[in-house]
């Protein structure tokens, strides 16, 4: 991951350091007119970036404006607006828009103060703010499905779990910047918002998170994509003359030196029975066989009304396991063909299975009293393996320091066999259990977390970047983790990071 690409000439303005930031806002009404706001009016703005612990990356502004002549009423600028942020340096250079982002729920603040001072506020959110409002207008008791889905494939989008849920909240596919990563996830069920839903699948898969100004969603930069990944140079250095402010404090809530992983997997298992008719009242013949009497007076629900036969499969240790979806399923014909009874001549009136993914419909009738002995459906069912669990540690890290584990649960991991890369293998093993490796490579090292502050206009780093300090006696190298750009009327610009080294 690296700082945003920018103008050749811009560039090399921030690296001589010798002209003042320019920033540029322009706020858009609801006739899509854009208000450019006048730089001189800009008193204060502020726009944060972080990555969540839930793995997605956002961004947060606040812009402060003197409207002490009243221009800035914005009486056709709502809630929602978009405002587009640049910034340059100096005179005749481009401007380089680093974000866009909407105007929050409070919209825009007429602040009145003593005689003739007046300022608006208005506070800014990116689009992950919107995202994580989707469901309020959706339907979510009726959650989507996905089945046989990959992560993400541009070449098959009706199967591609980042398309299928961005698409909840109107993202198109060229809304996307994604890298193609073949991995197969059996069945999803989304139960949170889009931003929820991509961030844990984020998770998942190591990826970078983020409402991107060149893109409005980019999912990327995952270990496990087909594309080769970026060489992972150092974005920017921070040198003891760049530096008003460095602080550096132990991250020890970090360390690990073992990590459970336990979650309940959709599995597929082969075709085989998915139902089996058993309601009382069940008799047994002389050879200890169960039948089940189709004989008037007795009417059973099968033969009176529509009947649910919930799918269920029993396993190798006898446990009754509930099918969550199952696909490759008898035919009417086929299901009649299972049927086995002694007189009656039984058929299927009803036979119903592309309504439910669980369960069929069905009404089984005879045409003369008899009994029955076997009414079964097949299928390729696939269920949760409850509590798959995968539990690493560092032998030696234990003994020196004991147990520190990090407990893990979550949803999107998958058995799907990936490549070795840690080792340099193309053996695959599952990608949960890979999962489980890299964390732990990650969580076993010892991390401290640096604050840079400098007036360097590095107002095109980004959250993941690589990048060092050297001091005179001290060389440090991590990747960000936060920022913040404080931008002052008549005051120099201050860039803020957080890294983890």
């Amino acid at each position: 991951m690296k700082f945003y690409d920018i103008d050749n000439a811009l560039q090399e303005a921030i690296n001589t350091a010798d002209k003042p930031v320019r920033l540029k806002v322009e706020i858009e009404s609801c006739n899509d007119y854009l208000h450019k706001v006048f730089e001189q009016d800009i008193i204060e703005a502020k726009f944060y970036g972080l990555k969540e612990a839930t793995g997605g990356i956002s961004a947060r502004g606040e812009l402060t404006l003197d409207n002490y002549h009243g221009a800035y009423s914005f009486s056709d600028v709502k809630s929602g607006s978009k405002v587009i942020i640049s910034f340059s340096l100096g005179e005749g250079l481009v401007y380089f828009q680093r974000f866009i982002f909407f105007i929050d729920d409070k919209g825009v603040q007429d602040i009145k103060g003593n005689g003739r001072k007046r300022s608006v506020f208005i506070s800014l959110q990116d689009l992950s703010a919107k995202l994580r409002k989707s469901d309020e207008a959706k339907d979510w008791s009726s959650p989507v499905t996905f089945v046989y889905s990959v992560v993400y494939d541009k070449t098959i989008p009706n199967k591609s779990l980042v398309h299928g849920i961005a698409k909840r909240a109107g993202l198109k596919a060229e809304d996307i910047d994604c890298a193609t990563i073949p991995v197969i996830i059996p069945f999803v069920v989304l139960q949170n918002n889009v931003w929820s839903e991509l961030s844990s699948l984020a998770t998942a898969y190591r990826c970078h998170l983020e409402c991107a100004p060149e893109k409005p969603l980019v999912f990327a930069h995952s270990p496990y994509q087909s594309e080769p990944l970026a060489e992972n140079k150092y974005s920017h250095t921070f040198y003891s003359e760049d530096i008003f402010y460095l602080k550096k404090i132990e991250r020890a809530d970090y360390y690990r030196n073992t990590v459970r992983l336990k979650v309940n997997m959709p599995v597929t298992l082969e075709k085989q029975e998915i139902w089996r008719y058993n309601e009382q009242p069940v008799f047994y013949d002389d050879k200890l066989q169960p039948y089940y009497p189709f004989k008037a007076p007795l009417e059973r629900e099968i033969e009176i009304r529509k009947y649910e036969a919930k799918y269920m499969i029993i396993d190798a240790e006898g446990r009754e396991r509930d099918v969550i979806f199952a696909d490759q399923i008898d035919s009417k014909k086929e299901a009649e063909n299972r049927l086995d009874y002694d007189s009656g001549s039984f058929f299927y009136s009803h036979y119903d299975t592309f309504s439910n993914y669980d369960k069929a419909i069905v009404t089984l009738k005879k045409e003369n009293d008899g009994d029955l002995y076997t009414a079964s459906i097949h299928g390729r069912p696939i269920v949760y393996d409850i509590n798959r669990s995968c539990f690493l540690g560092d032998e030696k890290e234990i003994a020196d320091n004991g147990t520190v584990a990090l407990n893990v649960t979550g949803s999107y991991f998958s058995d799907d066999k990936v490549p070795d890369k840690l080792s340099g293998t193309l053996q695959g093993e599952p990608q949960y259990k890979d999962w489980v490796k890299r964390e732990l490579a990650q969580r076993v090292q010892r991390k401290n977390e640096f604050t840079v502050k400098t007036h360097r206009a590095l107002f095109h780093a980004r959250v993941g970047a690589q990048v060092k300090i050297k001091t005179r006696n001290d060389e440090y190298s991590g990747t960000i983790s936060a920022f913040s750009f404080l931008y002052k009327r008549d005051t120099a610009f201050i860039a803020e990071f957080k890294s983890l080294s």
